[in-house]
């Protein structure tokens, strides 16, 4: 099958104007010309979209996406503590069902944008179901918490639990299973350290929030401030959870043997240039979620020092319990005006599409249209082709509503209607 269209945005090649993709079995195997891929593979079927680009498959780097439903319902601008606490007090009303819910929708609101991939943070286990059922591609990490360090066995054993669950419900998809000890300060120190050994021991990926707000930097180094006295208590935690160092969150969880090259740091606002050096020295990636920092007042994540020391950088929306939409070309937007001249829109296309996928350990695989990867695509239409830098066109006029048509391992999983023949290959 040749899938054409006016603009080609391989990411790891030149744009191609007037150009396309061969893809058989779920593979792409050439990139090229419409007219060099039409006259050297005469024999394929054809589908030309017209005026619309051609991209991987977007990576939303960071989701809860069984808080999609949470929209509108939580105090923003406030402080990260004050909202943090409004969630924990909203989410202990809420049940099984209003997850699942949220999760559905959060899992069509995905394709519906041109995410093909997506890491998310699950405390219920429901958003496998959705995710599997939209043949989206991804990591799913059980979420685990616990500042109580006599709790710490207990609590280790509910994830383990979890996570096999998990993996029998996502048998048979392309989604892996992976572990996300909250943040830390929502987990112990024992507790910490028990991760890392599970993480080890099961060769699993993992997340986690980290130097997310200046109360958790307080908090870490001195054992001090709002999460010390309004975040913990309200979880029934009143001692720290932790030896108080002076170190930054960063440090603590190096410490606790948490760092390494399966894991996804989530925010990484408050970091300095020692922290990125150590997230570097361990080949841990970022993922970054400029609107939902803005939101809750935390600052701004040091976007051009993680590029300059080469951290693998991806980019999350985080869930709509901070942020109004789960859409990058948002996100996108909002960063180019955030972090100006200096973030160039291919930067930020590249990070929504193959620094998410090298990311989450799927450089290989996707992210990129390559040769020899898989056939995670979308298209976008575009109403207005210039002589402007096609990446800066993306970025401008690109919406979820332009979302022609997307595509996982080669087979459609969201398509406007009337927007293509093609079908599932």
């Amino acid at each position: 099958m040749i899938l054409t269209a006016r603009l080609v945005l391989p990411i790891s090649s030149p744009p191609i104007m007037d150009g396309g993709i061969l893809i058989r079995d779920g593979a792409i195997c050439a990139v090229g010309k419409t007219s060099a891929l039409i006259r050297d593979f005469a024999t394929e079927p054809h589908d030309d979209l017209g005026n619309a680009v051609l991209l991987p498959g977007l990576v939303n780097a960071h989701t809860h996406l069984e808080l999609t439903g949470l929209r509108g319902r939580l105090p923003l601008g406030t402080s990260f503590t004050d909202w943090a606490v409004a969630l924990i007090g909203l989410r202990s009303e809420l049940d099984d069902e209003f997850f699942a819910a949220s999760a559905r929708l959060g899992a069509t609101t995905l394709l519906r944008s041109g995410v093909t991939c997506v890491a998310d943070i699950t405390a219920s286990g429901s958003s496998v179901a959705p995710l599997k059922a939209a043949g989206i591609r991804g990591i799913i990490y059980q979420e685990i918490l616990g500042p109580d360090p006599e709790q710490a066995g207990a609590r280790l054993d509910a994830a383990e639990a979890a996570i096999r669950s998990l993996q029998l419900q996502a048998n048979e998809s392309l989604l892996s299973i992976g572990l996300s000890p909250h943040a830390p300060y929502s987990l112990s120190e024992p507790l910490l350290v028990r991760c890392a050994e599970l993480l080890r021991r099961q060769y699993l990926p993992a997340t986690i929030h980290v130097a997310e707000s200046p109360e958790e930097v307080t908090y870490i180094g001195l054992g001090l401030g709002p999460i010390a006295t309004k975040l913990l208590p309200a979880v029934g935690r009143r001692a720290p959870s932790h030896r108080v160092c002076g170190e930054s969150p960063v440090a603590f969880l190096d410490r606790a043997g948490l760092l390494s090259d399966r894991l996804l740091a989530v925010h990484g606002v408050q970091m300095g240039m020692s922290d990125l050096r150590l997230l570097k020295q361990r080949d841990v990636a970022l993922a970054v979620c400029p609107r939902s920092n803005d939101h809750l007042n935390v600052g701004t994540a040091p976007l051009l020092r993680c590029l300059a020391v080469s951290l693998r950088v991806g980019l999350g929306t985080d869930s709509l319990a901070s942020n109004e939409t789960l859409s990058l070309w948002d996100e996108m937007r909002f960063a180019r005006r955030l972090y100006g001249e200096p973030v160039a829109a291919q930067q930020l296309v590249t990070m929504a599409t193959l620094g998410g996928a090298a990311a989450l350990g799927m450089a290989d695989t996707i992210g990129s249209l390559a040769p020899g990867k898989r056939a995670d695509l979308t298209a976008v239409a575009i109403d207005r082709f210039d002589d402007a830098d096609p990446y800066e066109l993306l970025v401008n006029q690109a919406s979820d509503d332009a979302v022609v048509l997307s595509a996982v391992d080669g087979k459609i999983v969201h398509q406007r209607e009337g927007a293509t023949r093609w079908h599932c290959h």
